[in-house]
């Protein structure tokens, strides 16, 4: 197992006893710690690379209670309509379909989950509705975007805002992620070592204390950050009309480097509204997703074979849009930016490599969080 470290509960699981009411409806939890405890996320989308599975397992640590990735599962999409079973790979502390793989309206999902030790998870079918257009996006730069509690300070950053017109024939349920795209000068970065046959190798002498190297990219390449907290939305008392410039991403300025932002908007059920409503609410009042909240919750996953276990999460089958907005960043910004920039060394800052093969390129590796993809909407002559 791996630590898990994406938006949702990245130190600390507090876990408790139930009263259950229903399997589809998030429960008020009675606080304990408890270990061994499973959480999933599952989403499945009509969208491509907006579906994906998240295992979690609540371990007892020296500190307190953690949450890890758990590896080495079967994780199946079930298509209840047509029987069609979609295979999930494991790729970087997280289960995905394949790349081309997108759900159709109409069509009902379900999830399926076994563990290595044979422990079994499977959801309730889920039914896809018909989604929501986006009419359009805008992006607003806020020096005192939100509070964050690991530095104790307000941070800069981008809010993006979401126009649509809200169909009036039914009640809409709306939730928000996104994914950014930032354009990298460095690929890699040794710490106390060089780049050599694709990873970081000791060097013999070795360096002194804090001596690192920082290698180029060989291509194009895009580091892929994800939204850290949860943007809702109902039309219960907007019901039919057009719905502007509503704030559905908080793009933290990690850096000063122009950035795309694609954002998902995915039309929930009222079931599925409720348990991220709760999740929302759970969050918010423990100081968001950088200090873990102190519960999950029970949704529509369970163990067909032991019905006395409590699955935390849920699986969601949703219709989903996508649009992307560009920003340029490198405008009007003198707040300084959330991460650390290094240096790019070049071949003849290395003089302890004369008379050596000088590498000051690396690759860019494909996978969750990097991409030499160009991603659809990114400027060409940037």
């Amino acid at each position: 197992m791996k630590f898990y470290s994406t938006y949702y509960f990245k130190v600390l699981l507090v876990l408790f006893s139930f009263n259950l009411v229903s399997c589809i409806d998030p429960v008020e939890p009675e606080f304990e710690f408890q270990e061994n405890l499973v959480f999933i996320e599952g989403f499945v989308a009509t969208s491509t690379g907006a579906s994906f599975v998240n295992l979690n397992e609540s371990v007892l640590s020296g500190s307190g209670y953690l949450n890890v990735f758990i590896d080495g599962a079967e994780v199946n999409f079930i298509n209840t309509n047509t029987n069609e079973i979609i295979r999930l790979i494991e790729e970087e502390e997280t289960y995905v379909p394949p790349a081309n793989f997108i759900a159709s309206v109409g069509d009902s999902w379900q999830l399926e989950v076994t563990l290595s030790d044979g422990r079994q998870y499977q959801s309730l079918p889920e039914k896809i509705s018909l989604p929501v257009a986006i009419s359009s996006l805008s992006a607003t730069y806020n020096p005192n975007l939100l509070f964050k509690e690991s530095s104790n300070e307000f941070v800069p950053g981008h809010s993006v805002s979401v126009t649509f017109d809200d169909p009036i024939d039914k009640e809409n349920y709306y939730y928000w992620r996104f994914r950014s795209y930032e354009k990298l000068i460095t690929c890699w970065l040794c710490n106390d070592g060089i780049f050599r046959n694709g990873a970081c190798e000791d060097h013999d002498p070795p360096f002194g204390e804090g001596h690192y190297h920082t290698y180029a990219c060989e291509t194009d390449c895009w580091k892929i950050r994800y939204n850290e907290n949860i943007k809702l939305f109902t039309d219960r008392f907007s019901n039919g009309n057009t719905i502007n410039e509503l704030p559905i991403a908080d793009v933290l300025l990690y850096s000063k480097r122009d950035i795309l932002v694609e954002v998902q908007q995915y039309s929930l059920s009222l079931s599925g509204y409720n348990y991220y409503k709760k999740l929302k609410d759970v969050v918010e009042n423990n100081s968001g997703f950088n200090a873990p909240p102190p519960a999950a919750l029970i949704g529509n996953m369970f163990n067909p074979n032991d019905s006395e276990e409590f699955v935390l999460g849920r699986f969601t089958a949703a219709s989903t849009v996508t649009s992307s907005i560009f920003i340029d960043q490198r405008t009007a910004i003198s707040e300084r930016q959330l991460e650390a920039r290094p240096p790019v060394l070049m071949p003849e800052d290395f003089p302890e490599f004369l008379g050596q093969e000088i590498v000051s390129r690396a690759p860019c590796i494909e996978g969750r969080f990097r991409t030499s993809v160009h991603p659809n909407g990114w400027p060409t002559a940037k």
